[in-house]
């Protein structure tokens, strides 16, 4: 079930994604609740896996982050 999935996109079609994800990203991050519900361990876990995937599409992203964890081990 947590197999990984590779998939081939054009320029467009990674935007495509990435636009849809963002919009996803800011209704998980708006929608109403209860100020005194408390923590939302749902909707936490939803936005972190919506950045990391977006993180995984975006080259530039992933390129920099790839750069701070190696001079991070220097």
């Amino acid at each position: 079930m947590n197999e990984p999935v590779t998939l081939e996109l054009t320029q467009h079609q990674r935007d495509l994604v990435l636009e849809g994800l963002r919009y996803i990203r800011s209704s998980r991050r708006f929608e109403f609740r209860e100020p005194s519900a408390g923590r939302d361990e749902r909707r936490e876990t939803d936005l972190r896996m919506i950045s990391e995937l977006m993180g995984q599409l975006e080259p530039s992203a992933a390129s920099s982050a790839s750069a701070a964890r190696a001079e991070a081990r220097s």
